[in-house]
């Protein structure tokens, strides 16, 4: 080969390798575009925190999490879980919700109990009872929501008293009735109580907070008539006096004009 195609060749190299290093070095110079994700704080536990354990700074931590990650309720401050106790276990890098912790009771927590009894109301009594698809409102009805409760009841199950006119009656115009009886109740937990696993579906049972008087009432109330549920607004704390209904309530509001039969000796109704 000729000198002088020699040093067109080295030439060549030379100036592919200078083009090459400055490719590379304006790429890594180059910022990036991608678009970095958005994150919030959120508490998680550090270690093992066994039911009825009380929370302390050491057990938690925040870590950063995808806001659309991020579970409904979730804690961003340590301050708000420490100091709460734990309802049920809780795991190394589980994010804490509310559902999980209630406010330390007094006295003193201790190993022993069920988990039911420190979240009864101071002055009151927890009673199951048992619901269906219908009267749970459709399973709408969940722990910290507060419910009324009516209850029908069939007059022709009491005993006969005789008033002053001398005529025999069973009760309130001698038909079932319907009436508004506890009210505002609060409802404690959905489910049975010794289910770990929150995810499992809750079974067709309320566990109600009531005063021991009322946990009479509704105790008879089950026994001896039906019940129904209905769920109330968040923040309503009304008490509502109610007229009960029957059938001539239907008949004279809604005005079906319905008349009452008479009945002949065939047992048929008379015209």
């Amino acid at each position: 080969m000729r000198r002088g195609g020699r040093i067109l060749t080295v030439l060549g190299l030379l100036l592919g390798l200078l083009t090459a290093t400055v490719t590379f070095v304006t790429l890594s110079q180059t910022p990036t575009t991608q678009q970095a994700v958005p994150t919030k704080d959120v508490v998680v536990a550090t270690q093992n925190i066994g039911t009825r354990t009380e929370i302390t700074i050491d057990m938690v931590d925040t870590v950063k999490f995808p806001e659309e990650a991020i579970p409904a309720g979730a804690f961003e401050s340590r301050q708000a879980v420490v100091g709460k106790v734990a309802l049920y276990p809780i795991y190394p890098g589980q994010p804490i919700l509310p559902p999980m912790i209630i406010n330390k009771p007094a006295p003193i927590i201790t190993p022993t109990g069920s988990i039911a009894s420190f979240i009864v109301p101071e002055g009151k009594v927890a009673m199951a009872f048992e619901i269906s698809t219908v009267s749970s409102v459709a399973g709408a009805i969940q722990p910290g929501d507060t419910i009324d409760i009516l209850v029908t009841l069939q007059p022709a199950g009491l005993p006969p008293v005789t008033p002053r006119s001398g005529t025999a009656t069973t009760g309130t115009e001698g038909l079932p009735v319907t009436q508004l009886t506890l009210q505002d109740v609060q409802v404690l937990h959905v489910g049975a109580w010794a289910i770990q696993d929150r995810n499992a579906p809750a079974s067709g049972i309320l566990t109600l907070a009531l005063d021991r008087q009322d946990a009479l009432v509704l105790k008879s109330a089950r026994e001896q008539g039906q019940i129904d549920l209905v769920l109330r607004r968040v923040g309503d704390r009304k008490t509502y006096d109610l007229e009960p209904v029957t059938l001539q309530y239907l008949n004279r509001r809604f005005k079906f004009n319905l008349l009452p039969g008479t009945t002949g000796t065939t047992g048929t109704p008379g015209r």
